[in-house]
């Protein structure tokens, strides 16, 4: 049997990076590759909009999944299936319909692909190249920035110490110039969730995307579960795609400030060890407390109210569901 491949996207409140996004891998749907189109709980004015987009140019090869589907989809002459979540779940949660939808239908292979993403011709017929490899587990390509193709915008996370000290998980800098000694096959500590391919039997095995999370960084929490053994987790940086990085939180904003710490902290919990955590959280509290002395600072004073929150509401045990209730929105 040809391999077949889900191909999950999850788009909200967004149009035009989800029609660029499609448009770049409808060509590549060849043999038994399908796009899950996810809409996570956009308003009627995105969903309606991606909706006579797909129904206006793909009207032959398009499916709205309104109920409950008993046939397998393997075989059916659609493309794309759109499925609704009724609710903002979240990024992990959000994909969780798919990767559900996924391991229903059979699918060998899962790929998780931003709506944000523009896909290069060829991308998946060579990135599944990799998995000939019976003890790789999850690939992502190189991830370079789509305005400024020559930088790096991810090619491999490192955890490490990162965990203890509060930062990225990468030891390169943001918009790093690529170069010919990037390239090549190396292990990951985790795949980029904006763009990862997965074998269906191991999520099935591990389980889906952690509910406690609502907004980052999920997708390192779910690695690590996904992980077996070293090498199980490459990039492959031969093969590049392309980040617009434009969705809801390019700006920094005191609701993505309160997210950031709050998830960091979540990970802590979720994959750090003893020590991890003591230095994680006392890290946390230790930067709260500067920003509060240095408040004169509006750089720092920006940062107090929602800091303050995050810590406050992850001690309180206030994580994934609490934020899809929204009980409380920053603005």
């Amino acid at each position: 049997m040809k391999k077949s491949l889900a191909i999950v996207i999850l788009t909200w409140n967004d149009f035009n990076n989800t029609k660029k996004c499609i448009k770049s891998i409808f060509p590549q749907l060849k043999n038994n590759f399908k796009i899950i189109l996810v809409d996570n709980g956009s308003n009627n004015f995105f969903f309606k909009k991606n909706l006579n987009f797909l129904k206006k140019n793909y009207k032959n090869k398009f499916l709205h999944v309104k109920k409950k589907n008993n046939k397998s989809i393997l075989s059916s002459n659609k493309k794309i299936f759109l499925l609704e979540n009724k609710i903002n779940l979240g990024c992990g949660m959000g994909h969780n319909t798919g990767y559900k939808f996924a391991i229903k239908n059979k699918f060998e292979y899962v790929a998780r692909i931003d709506n944000d993403m523009i896909v290069p011709k060829k991308f998946f017929e060579n990135i599944l190249q990799n998995f000939t490899d019976k003890n790789i587990l999850a690939v992502s390509p190189k991830i370079m920035y789509a305005k400024e193709r020559n930088q790096i915008w991810w090619m491999g996370t490192t955890i490490g110490n990162n965990l203890k000290i509060q930062r990225h998980l990468r030891n390169y800098p943001y918009r790093l110039i690529d170069k010919k000694n990037f390239g090549g096959k190396v292990q990951t500590d985790a795949i980029a969730g904006c763009a990862s391919i997965m074998r269906t039997s191991r999520i099935k095995k591990v389980g889906l995307s952690d509910a406690d999370f609502f907004y980052g960084p999920e997708d390192i929490e779910f690695s690590r579960r996904i992980y077996d053994k070293k090498e199980s987790l490459i990039v492959d940086r031969n093969i590049k795609i392309y980040h617009s990085v434009t969705q809801s939180f390019v700006n920094l904003t005191r609701r993505k400030i309160y997210f950031e710490y709050k998830y960091r902290l979540v990970l802590v919990k979720k994959i750090g060890t003893i020590l991890d955590r003591i230095f994680g959280y006392s890290i946390a509290i230790l930067k709260f407390t500067i920003y509060c002395i240095l408040f004169f600072h509006p750089k720092h004073k920006y940062k107090i109210v929602p800091v303050f929150y995050a810590l406050k509401h992850f001690f309180e045990n206030k994580l994934g569901s609490y934020d899809r209730s929204k009980k409380f929105i920053f603005r």
